[in-house]
């Protein structure tokens, strides 16, 4: 369920290069720009992650994103472009990738738990 006043919402896909997967998430949730980044940012609310396996074997990892505004996030997106800013990351995540992330992002209208 997404948290109270979240109005937008994304998902990322990450489609990851063999048996990196615990290396990916070990990265987002250690490394400086990894999630302890996303949240400092404003209008972040709420991140899960989860891992799809393809019949094939390849992994990619699904990330929920919450946030307050689209704005918010299209500002962050907008950081997350900064070359210079995620040098670091990039030399670190990039060999995790198969290919580029697909984003999706949107307005939140509704949530729903039981």
């Amino acid at each position: 369920m997404a948290p109270p006043n979240c109005n937008a919402m994304a998902l990322v896909s990450v489609p990851l290069a063999p048996g990196k997967a615990d290396e990916a998430l070990a990265l987002f949730k250690d490394h400086e720009f990894g999630i302890k980044y996303t949240m400092s940012m404003k209008g972040a609310v709420q991140f899960d992650f989860g891992l799809e396996t393809a019949e094939d074997g390849s992994e990619t990892m699904h990330i929920f994103e919450y946030w307050h505004e689209v704005e918010d996030y299209a500002a962050y997106i907008a950081k997350r472009g900064d070359a210079e800013l995620m040098k670091d990351w990039n030399a670190v995540f990039g060999p995790c990738l198969a290919g580029p992330p697909v984003i999706k992002w949107f307005p939140h209208r509704a949530a729903y738990t039981n």
